[in-house]
């Protein structure tokens, strides 16, 4: 419970590329890196188009990073301001609408 108010009071995550925590993380404008699972559709493309439309997150794979290569992504996405666009709040509303103009 509450997942969405621990990731934004956390000061940086580390994820694995699931759609929801990626957003949620994004909404809040906390920093991550995200490692999507290596056969994974989603999580390798439409997951990682939509963190790129947002400005948010950094991709890593796990196979190839070292603990090094982590570490430096991680000290380097806390000294980078978050400065992610915007996520969406009006789905309801706009779902409304188009149901709306059906009746």
């Amino acid at each position: 419970p509450d997942l969405d108010r621990h990731l934004a009071a956390c000061d940086l995550a580390l994820v694995q590329g699931g759609l929801t925590t990626c957003m949620e993380l994004t909404a809040a404008g906390t920093p991550f890196l995200y490692f999507p699972l290596k056969d994974h559709f989603e999580q390798n493309f439409h997951v990682a188009h939509r963190l790129d439309r947002y400005g948010a997150g950094v991709r890593m794979e796990f196979a190839t990073s070292t603990p090094d290569m982590i570490a430096d992504s991680m000290v380097a996405a806390l000294k980078r301001p978050s400065q992610f666009k915007p996520v969406e709040a009006d789905g309801a509303a706009r779902a409304a609408k188009m149901l709306a103009e059906l009746i």
